[in-house]
């Protein structure tokens, strides 16, 4: 039987396994420091340019697309029930509400966008709900769709899985840890004034959320990280066995802690 007739076996061959047709929360925050970066740009003379043009043909400023995008950030993405950003919205898919480490990325990228309390929220949800011993959960395991176990050679007839349908619905990966972890340290400092001590204390408490990537990085064949595991750390044969924004993502908050 070829692969292509077990894709067919399982109705999942050609089709998005994840989704994520509206808008992505990391994303409208790349954008937003684009477009905020690129209105700077302008005040200083450095670009001619001071805007775009829309598809109406009407005139926008970069700074008025930064605000637009900053004055209803919170309005939209902020999941009051769930006490968690959305990670997309106006999804046609029903993807809207879930519950996805991508939220990290954005706290990083644009921390201006994120009120102070609703931050600390989410960040202790992310951690309790999707914090693994390596990795981030790419999905809340309180989800219908959520599946933590990868397997790439999967050629059964499981919608869900096959074929390793299920990438981005429950494995944790490594990177997003290097986020969660980054924009956690950053809303402690600024919860406390700029003061390192308020991340759980000193850094004893990133000494030890690091203990399990210091032991794979010492214990591993190539001296690296794993791209992702399966539930709760469990070793996934599906993985690439090292990685570099694995470790790259990691290097990044070494580096946040170094400065602060």
């Amino acid at each position: 039987v070829s692969t292509r007739e077990y894709g067919e076996r399982a109705g999942n061959k050609g089709l998005p396994a994840t989704p994520r047709d509206g808008a992505a929360v990391e994303l409208v925050a790349l954008c937003y420091q684009t477009v905020k970066w690129m209105a700077e740009l302008h005040v200083t003379g450095t670009s001619q340019y001071e805007g775009v043009v829309r598809r109406d043909n009407t005139p926008i400023s970069y700074s008025t697309w930064a605000a637009l995008i900053r004055d209803n950030f919170e309005q939209r993405f902020w999941y009051p029930e769930g006490g968690f950003y959305r990670d997309t919205v106006g999804a046609g898919s029903g993807g809207n509400i879930k519950l996805r480490p991508n939220q990290a990325v954005a706290m990083v990228t644009a921390p201006d966008l994120f009120h102070l309390e609703h931050l600390s929220l989410a960040l202790g949800t992310l951690g309790r709900q999707l914090a693994g011993p390596l990795g981030m959960a790419t999905l809340a395991p309180g989800d219908p769709e959520y599946r933590p176990w990868y397997n790439n050679a999967d050629q059964g007839s499981d919608y869900t899985t096959a074929h390793g349908f299920n990438y981005h619905q429950g494995p944790e990966w490594v990177w997003c840890m290097g986020f969660y972890l980054r924009a956690k340290l950053a809303a402690e400092k600024r919860a406390e004034g700029g003061s390192f001590e308020g991340a759980g204390g000193d850094s004893e408490f990133y000494n030890k959320v690091l203990a399990p990537h210091r032991a794979m990085l010492s214990s591993g064949p190539y001296r690296g990280l794993a791209e992702l595991t399966n539930r709760n750390g469990e070793f996934c044969t599906g993985s690439c066995p090292t990685q570099a924004w694995s470790a790259a993502c990691l290097l990044e908050l070494l580096e946040d802690i170094r400065h602060c």
